[in-house]
């Protein structure tokens, strides 16, 4: 558990009460979630005015903050929201991951999806494939929470530790240099694949993935994954050299049917 995720469940049960509920998907290059947030509350008021009169009054007072709330928020959109609101507190968080449109109006907070997005995008490690570079990526909730990178030094015929390295560095060399450098590679993958792994599957337990995702060309995927005693879930077979985190993120873990 995160710290994030930590924080979720000790707010959450703060909320007594009567308390709504709001799933949101809120991409901030549309504005489509106007419509949907208006209509939604629009609905659930109808609800309560049908089935509990007696709650109008305060699910009023509750749905202007929660209305407010989420409008005064716009600038922290990211691709979805979940906010509780009850008579005494409101907790609003901002996730990478996509959610289900819903809201809800009950004793206690509707926390049934978010327990859901809690298990499916828990803490997931994406392992990032070049020949001579491994970037290895921990997410939660959608979101990059570490980062460390490693690089192949062809003199000492051993793995460089990085941390902080951004990735996709140059190699800068004369074309023939390069040539002769994948050549190298490529004859001895597997045998250089073979001594970073140990590395890898402990960079995983301390990071205590859930999940593992391999990117990367198929032949280094294919390779790493004969090696690897790790739970694969997840396996994209394209070179994402020089791509932010966050893009990598959104490629694997976060693409739809990971």
């Amino acid at each position: 558990m995160t710290r994030k995720t930590e924080q979720i469940h000790r707010e959450l049960n703060q909320l007594d009460g009567n308390v709504l509920t709001v799933y949101l998907n809120t991409n901030p290059r549309s504005e489509d979630w106007k419509i949907r947030l208006k209509n939604g509350l629009r609905k659930t008021e109808e609800y309560v005015a049908a089935s509990n009169p007696e709650q109008v009054k305060e699910f009023k007072k509750i749905c202007k903050k929660v209305d407010t709330t989420i409008k005064n928020n716009q600038v922290s959109f990211t691709n979805s929201l979940i906010c509780f609101g009850s008579m005494k507190h409101l907790y609003i968080y901002h996730l990478q991951v996509p959610v289900e449109n819903d809201f809800q109006w009950k004793v206690g907070p509707a926390k049934e999806q978010m327990e859901t997005l809690m298990d499916k995008y828990s803490k997931s490690g994406v392992i990032l494939l070049q020949r001579d570079k491994v970037t290895l990526l921990t997410s939660s909730l959608g979101e990059l929470i570490h980062q460390t990178h490693y690089e192949l030094d062809l003199e000492k015929e051993d793995w460089k530790q990085y941390k902080g390295l951004a990735y996709g560095s140059v190699f800068a060399s004369s074309t023939n240099h390069r040539d002769k450098f994948d050549r190298r590679i490529r004859e001895n993958q597997a045998r250089w694949f073979k001594r970073i792994v140990p590395a890898i599957e402990r960079y995983a337990r301390n990071q205590k993935w859930k999940n593992t995702h391999l990117a990367g060309p198929a032949e280094l995927t294919n390779e790493m994954k004969k090696q690897l005693n790790l739970n694969i879930t997840g396996e994209t077979t394209r070179n994402y050299s020089g791509k932010s985190a966050h893009a990598i993120l959104e490629r694997t873990v976060l693409a739809p049917g990971s």
